[in-house]
C-alpha cells in the first residue's frame, strides 16, 4: 500500500475536530495589470532556508492555497504565458495563523520577474483566532536573566504577573486554562496544571527556540482541547546555510552592593564590611546547525538537517537566613514577660519542682538548643527580639544549583510530498540544597537537609504528507518524562547523631516559638509522564479550507513518599496536672498569652509530649493505653510507647 494512502487511512481513523498541528495555511489570489482575474496560473511556493518547494495552481477565480506549511519563511512565485513572473519574498509563515498574500502579473517576458516585499502584502483575513507570535531577534535580543522562553510570554498583552513568573495568568483565566506545548507536544507539569499552569517541564531555552505564538481568543480546530490559552515553541531547525553562535552571561557578586539586612544584621568580616551572600551567576553554550552532509558521498542540502543547542547554568548562591532561637535565661528556665510594673521574671522549673512537677530540662532537648545556640553563635549575629524569651540568629547558607539543556532537532525531505522531523530535549537539573522549598539547613552545620533534583526528557516525531494538490495531512506523536526527586539525601541517621541529635525524632520545638532544627521529614520522588498523537488533515475545496482530526492524550502520575522518623510536638494538655501551675497567681500581671506561651516554653524544656504522629504497623495488636494516661513525659519515655497503639487518646496513623 502507498505511503499516502496509510496515511489518509490514519487520518480518517482519528477523524475529530479537536486535533493540534504545527502549521499554517499560505493562500492568495493572482490578478493582470486591469484588475481581472488569472485562472490556470503556475504557482511555486519555496522554503527559502531549506529549499523545499510545494507547488499548486490558480482556480477559476484566480486564488491559490498551500494548505499547511511548517513554520519558516517562504517566497511565491507565480508564471503565466505573456506576463512576467511575480514574486512574493520574505514571507512568514507562523504555526496556527493563517497568511494571505495578493500578486499582480505584469504584461512581459516570463525570463523578467517583478519582486515585491511581501511584509506589506500579507493580509490576514481568514482566521477570527486572537494570537500574537514572536520570532527570530526578538526571542533572542529581548532581556532576560533566566534565558527560558516561556518568560518571553510575560511581555505580551492580557498577560498578568502577580509575583514570579509562574504565578502568572492570561486574560484572567484560571491556570487549568493554559496549555503549553514544544512542537505540538505538551510539556507542562500535568500534576499541577490547575494551581501551577504557566509552568512547563520541560524548559524552552531562548537558542533553541524558533517562534512561540500565544493565542489567547477563539483558537482554530488545530488547537486542542486542553486549554483556552495556547502557547506554542516551534524548535530551530537547520537550513541549507551551516549557522550557529556560542554564548555566556555571567553576573558577578563584585559588582553587586550588600543586601541592606545583611549590613543591619550581620557583623563585619576581615574586610571591615558585613559579609554579602554570594551570587555568581554562569549560563553559557552554543547552537549551530544547517545540512547534514558527507563530502563527495552525500550532500544535504535541501534535503537532510539538523540543529543542535546546548546550554549550561551554574549558580552557586547563598541566601541569608532568619531564624528564632530561646534567649540563654529563658534556655535555663527563666520565663520573663511584660506587664504594667515592667518585666516580670518567672522560673518555671522552680515553680514545677515547689508543684512536684518536672524541673529538669530534658537531656535530648537540652542538648539539641545548646547545638542551635552553638552553631548560630558560630556563622553569624544574634540579636534578641521584642519578646524577652526570643532572639534571631542571622546567618548565610550556601548551596548550588547546575542545569544542563542539550536539544537536537533532525529535519528530513524524504520526497518532495513528504517530510520528516525529529526533536529531542534532555535536561539535567541538579543542586546543593533546595532554597525554593526551605531546605537548606535550619541552623549552620545542621545534618538535615534536602536538595531537587530531576532528569527530564521529551521527543517528538511528526510526517507531514502532501496526499493531494489541496489535501494535506500531518501525523504528529510525542513523549514526555523523567522523574523529579525531592531530598533524596535525607536519612533517619541526620535525627540521631552527634550534632542536632532529636533522639530518632523530628521534635517540633517550634511549639515555643523557635525555629525547628529539621527541614526535611518526608523524602519524595515523582513522575508524570506525557503520550501524545495527533493527527491534523486540512483539505482545501473553492474558497473554503477545512481542518480536521484527532488527538489522544495520556497522563500518567507516579509518586512516592516516606516519613523518615516520628514526629513529636509538645504541650501542656487540659487533663495534665501541670496544667494548674500556669495561673495569674504564680505570673502577677501576666495575659493570656503570656500564660500559654509559659507552658510552651515549660513543655519543650521538659519534654512534655502531647502528641506522637508516625507510620507503624505490627504483627499483632498491641495492648491498649487507657486513655487516662497523661500525655507528657520525658522522650526517652515517649519513645519506648511509639508503637501501634492509642497515646493519650490520639491514634498513630498505620499504612
Amino acid at each position: 500500500m502507498k505511503l499516502h494512502r496509510v496515511i489518509l487511512l490514519v487520518s480518517l481513523l482519528l477523524l475529530s475536530p479537536i486535533a493540534a498541528g504545527q502549521t499554517a495555511p499560505l493562500s492568495g489570489n493572482v490578478t493582470d495589470p486591469s484588475g481581472g482575474i488569472v485562472p490556470g496560473a503556475e504557482v511555486v511556493v519555496r522554503n527559502i532556508e531549506t529549499g523545499a518547494v510545494y507547488k499548486s495552481q490558480t482556480d477559476g477565480n484566480g486564488a491559490f492555497i498551500v494548505p499547511a506549511l511548517g513554520v519558516g519563511t517562504y517566497s511565491v512565485t507565480v508564471t503565466y504565458p505573456g506576463f512576467k513572473q511575480a514574486v512574493a519574498d520574505k514571507i512568514k509563515i507562523d504555526v496556527g495563523v493563517p497568511t494571505h498574500v495578493e500578486l499582480k502579473l505584469e504584461v512581459g517576458s516570463q525570463a523578467e520577474a517583478v519582486t515585491v516585499e511581501a511584509a506589506g502584502a500579507i493580509l490576514q483575513t481568514q482566521s477570527a483566532t486572537v494570537s500574537t507570535t514572536l520570532t527570530g531577534r526578538q526571542i533572542v535580543d529581548l532581556p532576560l536573566v533566566s534565558r527560558d522562553a516561556l518568560d518571553l510570554v510575560l511581555f505580551l498583552p492580557n498577560v498578568n504577573t502577580p509575583g514570579r513568573p509562574r504565578s502568572s495568568t492570561v486574560d484572567g483565566l484560571p491556570k487549568g486554562a493554559i496549555n503549553i506545548t514544544i512542537d505540538g507536544l505538551n510539556v507542562q507539569d500535568n500534576l499541577l496544571k490547575s494551581s501551577d499552569g504557566y509552568f512547563t517541564y520541560i524548559r524552552p531555552r531562548l537558542d533553541a527556540i524558533q517562534e512561540v505564538t500565544v493565542s489567547t481568543a477563539t483558537a482554530g480546530a488545530d488547537s486542542t482541547g486542553e486549554g483556552a490559552v495556547q502557547i506554542k515553541f516551534v524548535t530551530r531547525g537547520g537550513t541549507n546555510d551551516y549557522r550557529g553562535s556560542i554564548y555566556e552571561y555571567h553576573r558577578n557578586p563584585v559588582l553587586n552592593s550588600n543586601y541592606w539586612f545583611n549590613n543591619r544584621d550581620l557583623p563585619p568580616d576581615a574586610s571591615g564590611k558585613a559579609p554579602r551572600a554570594r551570587v555568581l551567576l554562569n549560563q553559557f553554550g552554543f547552537r549551530v546547525g544547517g545540512p547534514i552532509s558527507v563530502p563527495k558521498l552525500f550532500s544535504g542540502k535541501n534535503r537532510l538537517f539538523f540543529f543542535v543547542n546546548y546550554e549550561e547554568y551554574r549558580l552557586p548562591e547563598q541566601t541569608l537566613r532568619n531564624r528564632t532561637i530561646l534567649n540563654p535565661l529563658t534556655q535555663a528556665g527563666d520565663f520573663r514577660y511584660n506587664s504594667s510594673s515592667g518585666v516580670r521574671t518567672v522560673n518555671l522549673l522552680t515553680l514545677a519542682a515547689a508543684n512536684g512537677q518536672t524541673s529538669t530540662p530534658d537531656p535530648i532537648i537540652a542538648k539539641l538548643l545548646a547545638d542551635i545556640r552553638s552553631a548560630s553563635a558560630s556563622a553569624g549575629s544574634i540579636s534578641q527580639l521584642s519578646d524577652p524569651n526570643l532572639q534571631r540568629a542571622t546567618f548565610i547558607n550556601r548551596g548550588g544549583q547546575w542545569r544542563r539543556f542539550p536539544t537536537a532537532r533532525i529535519d528530513y525531505i524524504i520526497t518532495p510530498k513528504h517530510s520528516l522531523e525529529f526533536t529531542y530535549n534532555y535536561q539535567d537539573f541538579a543542586g546543593l540544597v533546595d532554597f525554593l522549598n526551605g531546605t537548606d539547613p535550619a541552623f549552620p552545620g545542621f545534618p538535615n537537609s534536602g536538595s531537587q533534583g530531576s532528569n527530564r526528557w521529551s521527543g517528538v516525531v511528526a510526517l507531514r504528507s502532501t496526499l493531494a494538490s489541496r489535501i494535506v495531512n500531518e501525523l504528529r506523536g510525542g513523549m514526555m518524562g523523567g522523574v523529579t526527586l525531592f531530598n533524596p539525601e535525607a536519612s533517619p541517621g541526620s535525627f540521631s547523631g552527634p550534632v542536632a541529635n532529636q533522639g530518632g525524632f523530628s521534635l517540633a520545638i517550634s511549639a515555643a516559638g523557635l525555629t525547628n532544627a529539621y527541614v526535611v521529614t518526608n523524602p519524595s520522588r515523582r513522575s508524570t509522564p506525557v503520550k501524545q498523537l495527533m493527527d491534523n488533515l486540512t483539505i482545501t475545496t473553492g474558497r473554503h479550507n477545512l481542518s480536521m482530526g484527532g488527538s489522544y492524550t495520556q497522563v500518567y502520575n507516579w509518586s512516592k513518599s516516606k516519613v523518615l522518623v516520628p514526629n513529636i510536638t509538645f504541650g501542656v494538655d487540659a487533663i495534665d496536672p501541670a496544667e494548674s501551675i500556669f495561673t495569674a497567681a504564680n505570673f502577677p500581671g501576666s495575659s493570656n498569652t503570656d500564660l500559654t506561651n509559659a507552658r510552651n516554653i515549660y513543655a519543650v524544656l521538659t519534654g512534655r509530649v502531647n502528641g506522637i504522629n508516625a507510620n507503624a504497623s505490627s504483627a499483632k495488636t498491641a495492648p491498649p493505653i487507657p486513655t487516662s494516661a497523661p500525655t507528657s513525659g520525658a522522650i526517652a519515655s515517649a519513645s519506648r510507647a511509639c508503637t501501634s497503639r492509642t497515646i493519650g487518646g490520639s491514634a498513630l496513623n498505620s499504612p
